[in-house]
């Protein structure tokens, strides 16, 4: 018997069966409605910690394709 009684209904005994396409559907609603049930909206404090992550690493990005990139045109036409 499980630990965890109440997730016994997704196990892996029940993804070993062949599913018909009605019963997949359903699965992936019956999914669907449990994750949005679950889910929240991110608070203003969150959404403002993942733009500057998101903010910094494109700025990373860009400043390393600008410095390739002035190697390379300063540096392969001497060559």
């Amino acid at each position: 018997m499980s630990t965890y009684p109440k997730y016994e209904k997704y196990s892996t005994s029940e993804k070993q069966k062949k599913l018909s396409y009605y019963d997949r559907i359903v699965n992936f609603f019956q999914n669907t409605k449990r994750i949005a049930k679950i889910a929240n909206k991110p608070s203003r404090k969150d959404y403002f910690l993942v733009f500057k992550i998101c903010a910094i690493g494109i700025l990373i990005l860009g400043v390393l394709s600008y410095i390739i990139q002035l190697i390379f045109s300063v540096a392969l036409p001497f060559t």
